[in-house]
């Protein structure tokens, strides 16, 4: 993910990430039909991705290894750390403290979750 030295705010940022978390599932999964909303509250992101399960994955449910399918995404999160946390904090031009995930495989859903660092105050100028 490239980042810009320009931190977006407001609807740009929350589509910026939503788009970023689509193109890292898109990588890292190989399929394109995941969508994303993300919500912003003081130092909180949480990004909802919607339809989230390959066709491997959507396999190994029908053939009743949800649990597995879990423990793999819950596995990658743990080695995609880096590239999830660099793409938030290149967009919000914060550092990530924490990042939490959660997947749930009946729908397929995941919430991805971003502690940042509490943002410098500005100046005041006399």
């Amino acid at each position: 993910m490239e980042s810009s030295n320009k931190v977006l705010e407001g609807a740009t940022l929350t589509d910026a990430i939503s788009a970023a978390m689509v193109e890292l599932y898109a990588e890292f999964y190989n399929h394109d039909r995941t969508t994303a909303t993300t919500y912003i509250n003081d130092n909180v992101v949480v990004c909802v991705l919607e339809d989230i399960l390959s066709h491997a994955e959507t396999d190994q449910i029908e053939g009743g290894d949800s649990s597995d399918v879990i423990e793999g995404r819950v596995s990658f999160q743990n080695g995609a750390e880096d590239e999830f946390t660099s793409a938030i904090e290149g967009l919000t031009g914060r550092r990530v403290t924490a990042f939490l995930s959660a997947n749930q495989t009946a729908p397929g859903i995941a919430c991805e979750l971003f502690f940042l660092e509490a943002p410098v105050p500005a100046a005041k100028h006399a």
